[in-house]
């Protein structure tokens, strides 16, 4: 909660804020300039203050798709036949969200039915698991592994290649006639 100077907070001020328009610019933002006359303050502080207002948390400044303007959270029009009309279309957004929420969960439940049908009982174990289905595998992946077993099997043979040359047997055969064992610590000789 952000106190101001006077001891009131930002939403006790500002919620009944009349709907204006905002603008990239802040010079001609109304509602900046609106924050900045009400605080009193710079408009570093309008702006800090506007982005503090309207962050999902607070929502004390609510965003009007319909209209393009930001407004106090708790402002209605002040004409009746324009608040009823308001009142509607917020009653009908929140149905809206409400019907989605609805299905959302529904669709959890099937998921957590499916996932339950799916799990062993603890009670039988005699049942037998139902087989899972066979991943479906994109022919990108397949086509790389693919390739990839092919960029293995021609390291394999290049490595036999390297292993049955004469000279690789010529040149260990060497180096193992002068190999003796000595103690890490002896300087080799």
């Amino acid at each position: 909660m952000s106190y101001l100077d006077n001891g009131s907070t930002l939403r006790s001020m500002f919620r009944l804020t009349p709907p204006q328009r905002h603008d990239i610019d802040p010079t001609r933002s109304e509602i900046i300039t609106y924050i900045k006359d009400n605080l009193h303050c710079d408009i570093g502080r309008a702006i800090r203050a506007f982005n503090s207002m309207r962050n999902k948390k607070s929502q004390v400044l609510v965003y009007d798709m319909v209209h393009r303007q930001w407004r106090g959270c708790d402002w209605v029009p002040p004409e009746d036949g324009d608040q009823i009309t308001f009142l509607t279309r917020t009653i009908n957004e929140m149905k809206r969200e409400l019907f989605a929420l609805k299905s959302e969960v529904r669709k959890h439940g099937r998921v957590i039915g499916q996932l339950e049908r799916k799990r062993p009982s603890k009670r039988g174990g005699d049942e037998e698991p139902e087989p899972e289905p066979e991943p479906v595998i994109d022919p990108e992946v397949m086509e790389a592994e693919k390739r990839a077993s092919e960029a293995r099997k021609a390291m394999q043979k290049a490595r036999e290649t390297i292993e049955d040359d004469e000279w690789f047997k010529s040149m260990r055969a060497a180096l193992a006639e002068g190999d003796t064992a000595s103690s890490p610590s002896a300087p080799p000789q």
